[in-house]
């Protein structure tokens, strides 16, 4: 069966405005994604503060982040396929629950490291189904001229979730308590869930057996270029801090930078999405070049002098950083009648390159090598972009 393709919006017609139903499932679709990604970020940033409750080091924060992107990497494609027989509303339900679920027992019942490990395997299924689950619904209620800005805001939900993990520290952890935290984010996935948009949900099991004998190939080969470009991007991110702050840089200035670097990927994913839907939704056109930008970011980094550490971090971050949005919204088009069962895939690819790239980095920087970990970053760069290329040189050709 050739692969489904989307017609394209001329370029002349000027994308449609979103409607209230529209704009409020892309917001709270937006919020369970921030709900769904935190417990892993606040994990991180609070880690100095759980090692005052019970012994919680490097190597075993290390080591929970890992479990928790593993977990989400085993349980997306999964996910995907049990959206497509439960629908996107009763998908939203189930995230959310498992959400709030490892986030008050994370909050009460966590007193060592192996519990809070255990409780975040709970939130990695809740975040797994968190994305074929959104992209479903935005899907569902979004006009397909406006779904390159709906996909990107809902990608840049990780940005947005990295963003508050870092303010929940001197916000609310350093006065209140680090449970707190885990508190504040069960509420966000309530609320979210509360107000997304209902609607009676159509199961699409046959559909999903369909699409499997179409779109396959190029939605595996986009998860393998997700794998790469995640690898590349988290183990930067990673990393930021710490190389910063070796480099010269203050611990302030240093978190200033992760937050701007948050900022910058967060809006380019949006802005990515809002090109998208003016050029004929051909959301990968770009992405390749900005993939092969963002290497002169990691390249830079080399160098290690503060002010290029600035200037290079926020290149790899902005165009480097961009694709999730365009990669979400392509496979969706490949896939357009099980489109939670093609997310699931590519995030199966996501979440091994967020799970394999801090692993790798943090591996050559422990052997005092930097600048081997950067040109790592901008090899997996390049792949990425090679395979994207690759791939939509496959489609053009089958059309």
């Amino acid at each position: 069966m050739p692969e489904t393709t989307i017609a394209a919006t001329p370029v002349s017609q000027p994308p449609s405005p979103l409607g209230a139903r529209a704009r409020r499932a892309v917001v709270f679709g937006t919020g369970i994604i921030v709900a769904g990604v935190m417990p892993g970020f606040l994990t991180a940033s609070l880690a100095p503060r759980i090692r005052t409750s019970f012994e919680f080091g490097d190597s075993t924060l290390g080591l929970a982040v890992a479990i928790f992107y593993a977990i989400c990497a085993v349980c997306s494609a999964p996910a995907g396929r049990l959206i497509e027989r439960v629908g996107p509303g009763a998908g939203v339900r189930l995230g959310a629950t498992l959400t709030v679920a490892s986030c008050l027992a994370i909050a009460a019942l966590a007193q060592s490291a192996v519990s809070l490990i255990a409780l975040l395997l709970v939130a990695g299924v809740g975040n797994a189904i968190g994305g074929p689950t959104v992209s479903a619904l935005l899907r569902r209620e979004v006009a397909g001229q406006r779904q390159g800005v709906a996909f990107g805001a809902q990608q840049s939900g990780a940005s947005l979730g990295a963003l508050l993990a870092g303010l929940a520290l001197p916000v609310i952890a350093i006065p209140l308590g680090w449970r707190w935290a885990y508190v504040g984010v069960a509420g966000l996935a309530v609320i979210a869930a509360t107000l997304a948009p209902r609607s009676r949900d159509e199961p699409t099991s046959a559909r999903v057996r369909e699409q499997h004998g179409g779109g396959l190939s190029s939605v595996h080969a986009l998860a393998l270029a997700a794998a790469f470009a995640s690898a590349a991007g988290v183990g930067f991110i990673s990393f930021l801090v710490s190389y910063s702050v070796d480099s010269g840089m203050s611990e302030g200035a240093a978190g200033l930078l992760l937050g701007g670097v948050s900022f910058a990927a967060t809006v380019s994913r949006v802005g990515l999405g809002a090109i998208a839907d003016r050029a004929g939704q051909l959301a990968l056109r770009p992405v390749p070049a900005m993939l092969i930008a963002s290497m002169a970011g990691y390249l830079l980094l080399i160098v290690g002098q503060p002010w290029l550490i600035v200037i290079a971090a926020l290149i790899a971050g902005s165009v480097g950083w961009a694709w999730p949005g365009a990669l979400t919204l392509a496979v969706v088009q490949r896939s357009p009648h099980a489109p939670a069962w093609a997310v699931g895939v590519m995030m199966t690819g996501l979440f091994t390159g967020a799970m394999g790239g801090p692993l790798l980095v943090g591996l050559l920087a422990e052997h005092g090598s930097f600048t081997a970990a950067w040109l790592v970053c901008a090899g997996l760069a390049l792949l990425a972009a090679v395979t994207i290329a690759a791939t939509e040189s496959r489609s053009r050709e089958s059309d």
